[in-house]
Formats: C-alpha cells, sequence, structure tokens
C-alpha cells in the first residue's frame, strides 16, 4: 500500500464539496482572468477557477451554480502555457 497522498482523489471530493471554497488556501484557488475568465457550457457563460494541488500542476473547472455542476475542462500536472 502506498503511503503518498491521494491527491487526485483529495482535489475530486473537493470540488464535488466545495468548489468555490477559498479557505484551505486562497493562493491556490482562484478564478481566471482575461480571455481564460469564461468557457461557455451547453450554453451557459460559466466563470473558470483555477486550483493548483500541487507546486506545477493544475485543475481548471467551470461551476454552474444553477444546475449545482462542477465541470473539469483542464488538468495539467505542469503549467498550463495559455497562462504564461
Amino acid at each position: 500500500m502506498s503511503s503518498e497522498p491521494d491527491i487526485m482523489g483529495e482535489e475530486k471530493e473537493r470540488l464535488h464539496t466545495r468548489p468555490m471554497d477559498r479557505s484551505d488556501n486562497p493562493r491556490r484557488t482562484h478564478p481566471l482572468k482575461g480571455a481564460l475568465s469564461y468557457t461557455s457550457i451547453e450554453g451557459s457563460k460559466l466563470p473558470v477557477w483555477q486550483r493548483e494541488p500541487t507546486s506545477a500542476g493544475r485543475i481548471w473547472y467551470a461551476t454552474d451554480k444553477r444546475n449545482h455542476t462542477v465541470w473539469v475542462t483542464k488538468v495539467s500536472l505542469s503549467h498550463p502555457r495559455e497562462t504564461a
């Protein structure tokens, strides 16, 4: 059995239960800016947030409060080039 933390399992649980909560580390959860700040999913314009589970890894997700849905739009093991 591995003693390493289950980072993706923790992130999945976090996005499921509290996608907009920044209290654990506000520097690692924030909305994207500029052209990346919104995405269109199923006809709805949704804000895009970035979660940094590791120093290099990134998870981008859009929250649809009306339908109580979180859409994961990108998972990257390194810093996304779009935000460089």
